[in-house]
């Protein structure tokens, strides 16, 4: 008969249960039998016979040492009770579970930067030397985010995580394997990030790849895939969007306190400007001409059981002024701002009114 073939065996704890398998072409399996020798003195420390048609055997915990080498062998027996032969001898070793978890974390996980630099202890009984480890970022769902390269430095297990967004929960986590293939996972760690202004923030941010002889640029920013057909044109670094609707409906989600900015000129018309909406509530910023010739900013805001307007103040201006309209959201409270031409350095926006009325 043919002899079955042993899969590999990555190293393993021994004061846990381990499942071995392997390989076999021949009548289908009735049962198998595995022997284990100390791999120094080669005397037969395991050896166990079971039914089963599964081409796998398990080695229970505590059956042998850690800190060893130990050789293997398998046979397997067929319906009619005829033994193969033993297979070819297979060696592996027992490690002790190294220790590998993150280590100084903030207290409760609570991050208070938009960047993050985790660091993982790592300490091996036997004196296994990690191989390779990869760090990862997944949001509060474990939905993958981040997936680090591929890093080697024995000495320092760190990874600076960037980016990270305010009042948001994650969870990170660093998988590895040591020189001699045996695997290590931290498991999720989870992490909050609050902060008031990040303190490493930058538009853009690099990182020196020595033995690629580059430098790798990246940014904070996300850039929001536009969803449409229509083409636009572009004059003094604006969009033009006369007779014409700019959406997106996937890639961003705003579920917290937040300030949005908006510049634009040709606003002295009574229309919709801008609709923020999902599967629930809905916003609408409009203006609209009044018949004392003064135009007013409508917002248009969901309270979670009907809707409330607010009003700027009447406005007077010229279809070519630069307006800036701030919408600010702060505890459930919004407030409506509206700004014409910016002025030199150093001095105040004149601003028309804030919104305080509503309806």
């Amino acid at each position: 008969m043919a002899k079955p073939i042993i899969k590999r065996i990555k190293p393993f704890d021994a004061e846990q249960d381990y499942e071995i398998s392997f390989s076999w072409t021949g009548n289908r399996a009735y049962a198998n039998r595995i022997v284990i020798y100390d791999g120094e003195t080669n005397q037969i420390v395991f050896d166990d016979t079971i039914s089963s048609f599964a081409l796998t055997h398990a080695i229970p915990a505590d059956t042998l040492i850690n800190g060893r080498k130990y050789v293997i062998q398998a046979q397997v027996y067929d319906m009619e009770h005829t033994p193969s032969a033993l297979s070819d001898k297979v060696l592996f070793y027992t490690f002790e579970t190294p220790d590998f978890y993150f280590h100084q974390l903030p207290e409760q996980g609570r991050i208070s930067n938009a960047s993050f630099s985790a660091s993982v202890y790592y300490h091996s009984v036997d004196h296994e030397v990690i191989g390779t480890y990869r760090f990862y970022l997944y949001d509060s769902t474990k939905k993958q985010l981040l997936e680090s390269d591929t890093l080697t430095d024995s000495a320092t297990l760190s990874y600076t995580y960037r980016g990270l967004e305010n009042n948001t929960f994650y969870y990170i986590r660093c998988v590895g394997v040591t020189v001699n293939g045996m695997e290590l996972d931290t498991g999720y760690e989870e992490i909050s990030v609050h902060y008031e202004n990040p303190n490493t923030y930058a538009r853009i941010y690099s990182d020196p790849l020595p033995s690629q002889g580059c430098v790798r640029v990246a940014t904070n920013f996300i850039v929001i895939q536009y969803n449409g057909t229509e083409t636009f044109e572009y004059t003094d670094g604006m969009i033009d969007l006369k007779e014409k609707t700019l959406y997106y409906d996937e890639g961003f989600l705003i579920d917290d306190d937040f300030t949005m900015i908006l510049r634009g000129t040709n606003l002295w018309q009574s229309a919709d400007i801008l609709k923020m909406q999902n599967d629930s509530v809905g916003l609408t910023l409009s203006s609209h001409i009044y018949s004392d010739g003064r135009l007013r900013f409508r917002l248009l805001v969901p309270n979670g059981i009907g809707h409330y307007l607010l009003y700027s103040e009447p406005l007077t201006f010229q279809n070519t002024d630069m307006i800036t309209l701030v919408i600010k959201k702060k505890n459930d409270l919004y407030r409506l701002d509206v700004f014409t031409k910016t002025t030199p350095a150093g001095e105040e926006l004149t601003q028309y009114g804030q919104t305080i009325g509503g309806e």
